[in-house]
This record gives structure tokens, C-alpha cells and sequence, in this order.
């Protein structure tokens, strides 16, 4: 029905006692209605009654308010009405309660109707149903809405250009994808910047007009910051309008994360196969070093002390305990040497080590840490923890030496099931605390990154370090189930996040020697109090000593001795010829275990050269290095 609006003039088009009218009334498909000035209906169509269910003679005679009600009435009708009384035509759409029907939309023309004389008497309500127009619309737009928001959170790109790469328009996650500022049109812009190699999206677009659709696998593309960012693109050939050009839409998807997870598994099977080669040989050697030790042992015991070939034959025991200590480093990278563990309080640890390293940075570093006191429990050595911690510091400190910067370390205990993604492998314990060492030093190149836990592999300069460093730590964190994984930037710093796993079972190592008491004679207060820590874990009771003369009244206690005596040489109040003269002058037998660190000074060396120190240890010393050596040293 043409709904357009007519000029009306009820004295022409009208005869409302006549037969035209009532025709034109009932015959249309639509509601009509002619209301006076009173609001009274006057007449009604068959439409309007059948739509409502009311027969005529309820309706002609009664007000809209009556029929409508009052507040229906004044809020939504009188407005218009009153309006069109005054010469307008009114087209408006609204909602209304019906008795049988509900809720009902409608699409409403109020027009004049003039009499002969020009006066507005009447007007002639024209009403559309359009309930059921109204539910479509509200369902498209709920559909709309619903796709919207797929495009929206689906890590899916989606773009669509000209046959020569114009972009036309983009979703949001391309704008994320592409790191784009998502307020900035990139309208106008041509694929082909985003292309990190030149030329290979001409071939992508002759690929697509011969195929239509084409899936191009992982392309290096360019982000807005000017970074390098692996997709995988898609690519569809859309039709346009006749005689139109088609368009081309592209779907992008991040492969960044799949990327970095084969470098990680490859990584992960290139240590492994270095590991088996490594401990494989580490091995063999270890077995050549306990012939040439067992041998030096024997001749040591034939010679008289302090002469010159005792001393040479010392030199070579020291030797092999460096080499021995090397060895054991490879072993422990390659996980072919078991740990002692037992539950450590992993802040404790965490703590004692950045109180170290606050205690000798240098002035250019800041060190700022977020521990907090949450006694977790981590089922493993608290000296290979310390010896992690340690060496995960020094080398941030390292990377900052030429500059200003910031240590950052902190600790929180996380959900496994929330991090499991990120580990590409099943979790082994419901919770893991995460330790993050950052540092805002010189950072690494990828190329670099990918080789950092290799065996010798080093970028520092000759004479400054092994290559063992980082290659331990991921034996250490590997033998304890843990994940390291590495964050670098060239010039932004680098980031090491460490996540352990939670122990829930606090009960304490086999502590069958707690009738066993250890005098240690401390060094570094730091290292020294982890290995206290551990020693107590293990059930042995330890006594402590800082200088001569508590050595002495300890040493010399009837009936109280201690069982053994470990000296860490690096105490500053006690040397290594204070202990040999004061075992010697003394006449003492308690067994002394000493640990150094490669350096051998000719005092450390009488103190071996004497037969004081039963066992020697080079640092860095393990628990089980050390539960070894008090036993054999009891024996």
C-alpha cells in the first residue's frame, strides 16, 4: 500500500454518511480510525477491529484514554493528536499494550481532515502493525551484535583491500596483531608495507587470483613499532558488484607463541643430545681424574710432610678436585647428577641471596626486590637454589656494568593450571612460585638467546667466564621439574622467569645422624647460613664460630667437642694457618672438611700438606657433596 502522504480534505475524500466511505474504511488493509477534536473515535475500520478484537460498537463513541488508557494516552498519543489538530501530519512508531496480543509495535500517520469551511475537525489515524518488522530488525541486530563480538575476541585478523593492496578496512585484532594504535585509521595504507619482504606479497596476489583462496603458512611481517612479527595469513578472493574489481580479504593469526614453542622444543632436543654427549664424557673423565687422585693419594702417604714432592703431589690433588669440580658441573647440567633435596623455604633462600648481592653491588645498580613472607616450601638443595639465584643476579649485574640500571627481583606463588600454556608440558604440582629476575642492562639477540644454556657457550670476554654458568642453572631448575624461561630485548634488559614447583610434603630428609654436631667456622654470612640451613634440614646440629678463640673453647670442651668441623676459608677472622696451628698445638682429632674455591693460596695448601683437612670441596658445593664428605669423614 503506498504509504505516502496525500494532502486530505475530509469534506472531498469523505462523506461520513455515505457508502464511499465506509468502503474506503473497510476495504483497507490498514487500521484506520477518524477521531474528533474531543478524542472520541467516530468511526473504525474492520482492520482495526480485527487487529484488537473489539467489535465497532465498543469502540465509536469512547475516548482514546477509555480505550488506551490515561497514562498510554497522555504519554504517547495526545502530543501528536494535539499536533496534527494544528495542521500537521504526524508519522511516529510506538509501542503499545494490547489485550490480547501484548506488546504490539506500530507505525502510526495522524492526518488533518478539513471541512468545507477549512477548520480541522477530524483526523484520520492511519496504524501499521510492525511487531513482527521490529523482531526481525531486533534479531539482525542481536546477530550483528553477536558476530561483532566474535570478530572482536577472536585472535583473528581480518582484512580486506584492492587488488593492488590498498587496505579498505581492518578489525580490531589486526590492529592488535600488527601493534597499531587502534584510534589511528590505517585506511589508505598498503599491505605491502606490512610485508617484511619485499615482492612476496606480488607473488601472494598472483597465487590468489589463479587459486582464489590460498593459505600462505608463517610470513614475516612488519608491526607498526617497527618490529618483526611471524603470521599466518590466509587469503580469499571476494567478488564485487558487476563490472566491479574484487576485493581481497586476508586472515591473520599470531604465530609468534607457536614459534616460540618449536624453538623451545628444538632447544629443548639440542640440550638434551649436548647433555647426553656431555655427561657421557664427563663421565669417562671423572673415571681417568679418580685414577690419577687414588694414585697422588697413595704416593702422598709414602712421602714425608713438608717436603718439596709432597707439596707438588698436593698441587695435583688440588688440580684434580678443580677438574672434578668442573666435571660435576657438566654432570649437573646434563641431569646425570642427582640433587639432595629436602623443603626449603624458598624466600629464605631467595632473601639470603639478595642480601649477598646488596652487600657487593656496585654503586650504578639498583637493586630493588618484592619478596614476600609467604613460607613456601620448594622440594629441593638449597645450595644449588643459592648457587641459581646467585648466578642469575651476577649476570644481570654484568649486563649492566657499563651504565646506569635496575635489578628487579620478585616472587608470588601462581595456579599451575593457569600457567601450564606457557610450559608446553603437564604441570607437577597444583601451585608453582614464579621468581622473576629483570634487569635493564644491554639484552641479548634472539640468536643469542636460543644458545645462552649451552655448555662454554659465553659472550663475555676471555678470562671472565666458564660457559657453565647458565647451562647448571638449567640442570638445576630442570632436576627439580622447574621451568627458566627468557625474555631479551638489544638495549631494553633482560628478563629471567623462574617457576618451581610447590612442595606439599614438609616432611624432612632420612635424619639418622641428629646425634652428630657440626662446628662451622663461617665465611660469607650468606652462603654460609644457606648451608647451615641445609645441614640442620638434613638432622645434623649445628654449632657456629666466627674466630679463634670460640674455635678454641669449642674445640678443647670436655665431653662436648663437636663430631666435626667445617671451615669455609673465606672467614675473615680465622685463616687457614690458624686452624693447622691450633689442630696442631692442641693436639685436636676432630675431622676437618674444608671448602675453597679454585684459588689455592700455599696456606690453604699446608693446611692440606698437615692432614688436617680430612675432605676438601670446591665451591660451588652442593648438599649431596656435602652429606658425601661428613660421611666419610665420620667413618
Amino acid at each position: 500500500m503506498n504509504r505516502k502522504d496525500k494532502p486530505s480534505d475530509a469534506s472531498k475524500l469523505f462523506d461520513f454518511s455515505g457508502k464511499m466511505a465506509e468502503n474506503v474504511l473497510n476495504f483497507s488493509r490498514s487500521m484506520l480510525s477518524i477521531i474528533n477534536r474531543k478524542y472520541i473515535y467516530e468511526r473504525v475500520n474492520t482492520a482495526f477491529c480485527s487487529a484488537h478484537k473489539i467489535p465497532p460498537e465498543l469502540l465509536i463513541g469512547k475516548s482514546m484514554s477509555e480505550i488506551w488508557g490515561e497514562e498510554t494516552f497522555n504519554d504517547k498519543i495526545k502530543n501528536n493528536i494535539d499536533s496534527c489538530f494544528r495542521g500537521n501530519t504526524i508519522r511516529y512508531e510506538a509501542s503499545f499494550d494490547t489485550p490480547y496480543f501484548g506488546n504490539r509495535y506500530y507505525e502510526v500517520v495522524f492526518r488533518p481532515i478539513l471541512s468545507d469551511d477549512g477548520d480541522i475537525t477530524h483526523l484520520i489515524a492511519e496504524t501499521f502493525d510492525i511487531t513482527d518488522l521490529k523482531q526481525s530488525k531486533q534479531v539482525m541486530t542481536e546477530m550483528e551484535e553477536e558476530f561483532r563480538k566474535i570478530e572482536t575476541n577472536l585472535p583473528i585478523g581480518f582484512l580486506r583491500c584492492e587488488p593492488d593492496g590498498k587496505i579498505i578496512q581492518a578489525n580490531k585484532a589486526f590492529l592488535k596483531i600488527l601493534c597499531c594504535d587502534e584510534d589511528k585509521s590505517i585506511s589508505g595504507l598498503n599491505i605491502r608495507d606490512f610485508y617484511s619482504e619485499k615482492g612476496l606479497f606480488d607473488i601472494h596476489l598472483k597465487q590468489l587470483f589463479h587459486d582464489q583462496r590460498k593459505t600462505f603458512g608463517r610470513v614475516p611481517m612488519i608491526t607498526c613499532t617497527g618490529n618483526e612479527i611471524a603470521c599466518r595469513i590466509s587469503g580469499f578472493i571476494v567478488s564485487g558488484e558487476e563490472n566491479a574489481a574484487p576485493f581481497i580479504d586476508f586472515a591473520f593469526e599470531d604465530s609468534s607463541r607457536e614459534l616460540m614453542l618449536e624453538n623451545r622444543l628444538l632447544q629443548a632436543q639440542k640440550l638434551e643430545t649436548i647433555g647426553a654427549l656431555a655427561g657421557g664424557l664427563a663421565h669417562d673423565f671423572n673415571n681417568i681424574l679418580t685414577t690419577i687422585y687414588g694414585y697422588a693419594e697413595l704416593l702422598l702417604e709414602e712421602l714425608e710432610h713438608n717436603t718439596s714432592a709432597a707439596e707438588k703431589l698436593s698441587r695435583i690433588l688440588t688440580a684434580v678436585s678443580k677438574a672434578r669440580s668442573l666435571t660435576n658441573q657438566i654432570l649437573t647440567f646434563s641431569r646425570q647428577v642427582e640433587q639432595q633435596k629436602i623443603p626449603v623455604i624458598i624466600e629464605q633462600v631467595l632473601k639470603e641471596t639478595v642480601g649477598f648481592i646488596e652487600s657487593g653491588k656496585p654503586g650504578n645498580v639498583n637493586l630493588v626486590a618484592d619478596i614476600p613472607d609467604s613460607k613456601v616450601f620448594v622440594y629441593a638443595d638449597p645450595t644449588q637454589l643459592f648457587r641459581v639465584f646467585l648466578n642469575l643476579m651476577t649476570n644481570a649485574i654484568q649486563a649492566m656494568e657499563n651504565t646506569e640500571g635496575t635489578l628487579s627481583v620478585s616472587m608470588e606463588l601462581v595456579n599451575g593450571h593457569m600457567i601450564q600454556h606457557e610450559f608446553s608440558r603437564s604441570i607437577v604440582a597444583d601451585d608453582y612460585v614464579r621468581i622473576v629476575f629483570g634487569d635493564t642492562g644491554i639484552g641479548m639477540e634472539p640468536s643469542v638467546v636460543q644458545r645462552i644454556f649451552e655448555p662454554y657457550f659465553t659472550t663475555k670476554e676471555g678470562g671472565r667466564g666458564t660457559g657453565l654458568g647458565l647451562s647448571v642453572v638449567h640442570g638445576i631448575i630442570s632436576e627439580i621439574e622447574g621451568e627458566i624461561l627468557v625474555n631479551s630485548k638489544p638495549g631494553k634488559g633482560t628478563t629471567f622467569t623462574l617457576y618451581l614447583p610447590v612442595s606439599e610434603d614438609f616432611s624432612a630428609s632420612d635424619k639418622k645422624d641428629q646425634d652428630k654436631s657440626i662446628l662451622f667456622i663461617t665465611g660469607n654470612k650468606y652462603e654460609s647460613k644457606i648451608l647451615s640451613i641445609a645441614l640442620e634440614e638434613s638432622g645434623y646440629r649445628v654449632l657456629f664460630a666466627s674466630d679463634s678463640s670460640s674455635i678454641m673453647r669449642q674445640l678443647t670442651a670436655a665431653g662436648k667437642r663437636p663430631d666435626l668441623v667445617i671451615y669455609m676459608d673465606d672467614a675473615e677472622e680465622v685463616k687457614a694457618d690458624d686452624i693447622r696451628l691450633l689442630y696442631s698445638d692442641n693436639k685436636i682429632n676432630v675431622p676437618l672438611i674444608l671448602i675453597t674455591d679454585n684459588d689455592q693460596y700455599i696456606s690453604k695448601e699446608k693446611l692440606l700438606n698437615s692432614g688436617v683437612a680430612k675432605q676438601v670441596l670446591i665451591k660451588p658445593v652442593s648438599l649431596k657433596e656435602m652429606q658425601n664428605a661428613i660421611q666419610v669423614s665420620l667413618s
